[in-house]
């Protein structure tokens, strides 16, 4: 198979900060939006219970709205903490990305992945990165200065090709 695109992309915490700028500015309102209404829902649940006399029911609604909140508030911070602490990030491990016509193969030194075009949650640009999601919140990072074999312009028009529906601009 012929190597279409290649790109060594080292990832420290300078570039995972920069991601997480991304997402928190691409996703921030969207995912506060959705705990605001799902908050407000619960609480509607307990209030109710409360003013018909459901107190155990109104305990349990208390429960799941601390839970909830503490899910969203925290629990993803303390992701994104733990995913800087990894060793891709500490020792600033380099990947590389190899695209071929059919699939994307990514190397880390030691293994590698295979991963078909299809399976690409969506993906970004910004002046500097290519963001390939493969689910809502996790991402393969290219820089553009990094490509080995081709040039970021003409992969942005492979790979918009590629995922058609799913490609975006992000400035």
């Amino acid at each position: 198979m012929k190597v279409l695109y290649k790109n060594k992309t080292k990832y420290t915490l300078d570039v995972y900060d920069k991601y997480l700028q991304f997402h928190r500015k691409k996703f921030g309102f969207r995912y506060n939006l959705y705990t605001i209404i799902f908050s407000i829902l619960i609480l509607f649940c307990l209030i109710i219970n409360l003013v018909y006399g459901q107190i155990f029911l109104a305990l349990i609604f208390t429960v799941i709205l601390a839970c909830f909140i503490w899910y969203r508030m925290f629990f993803q911070n303390k992701k994104a903490e733990k995913e800087a602490k990894t060793d891709k990030f500490k020792n600033e491990k380099e990947y590389e990305f190899v695209f071929y016509n059919d699939k994307l193969v990514i190397y880390d030194g030691k293994k590698h992945q295979n991963v078909k075009y299809w399976h690409l949650y969506r993906i970004y640009q910004t002046k500097n990165y290519f963001y390939l999601y493969i689910d809502k919140e996790r991402a393969f990072l290219l820089n553009k200065n990094n490509f080995t074999v081709g040039k970021p312009s003409n992969f942005f028009k492979f790979i918009k090709k590629k995922t058609w529906y799913r490609f975006l601009r992000f400035k």
